[in-house]
């Protein structure tokens, strides 16, 4: 999900046909907001599971949740609020100059895909071969 709205519906909704900027950055933000939370709630969802199982999990398992959670942090307590105050500037007609933020956040989403990404495949290698 998270996937899907970071790197394809993000740069599409650009490219639709009679969608003003002020549209098309309204419904980012919203997309952005609403993903961010859910998120969220995936990851203390997975964090209490592991809480309740009790299982050893090993310091990358810790890793990889620990990076996810920084990023979301960072995401929600600070990046996001400030993207979307611009957001809302910029849909009133003010001119904004460019600013490194948003280019950090697709960092940040970046750093989250590839996190997620390692975290299937050190699954799989972790896996006791049952065949």
């Amino acid at each position: 999900m998270f996937m899907t709205i970071s790197f394809l519906e993000t740069p599409m909704k650009f490219q639709v046909e009679g969608i003003t900027l002020s549209t098309a950055l309204g419904l980012g933000k919203l997309m952005f907001g609403l993903s961010t939370k859910i998120q969220g709630l995936f990851l203390a969802l997975i964090l209490i599971i592991m809480y309740i199982s009790r299982k050893n999990y090993t310091k990358t398992d810790c890793m990889v949740l620990t990076v996810l959670m920084f990023i979301l942090l960072l995401e929600q307590f600070w990046m996001l609020p400030v993207l979307d105050a611009r957001v809302d500037r910029i849909s009133s007609g003010l001119s904004l100059p460019a600013t490194p933020l948003h280019d950090y956040f697709i960092y940040a989403e970046s750093a989250k895909a590839l996190t997620l990404v390692l975290a299937i495949i050190l699954q799989f290698k972790t896996q006791p071969n049952e065949y």
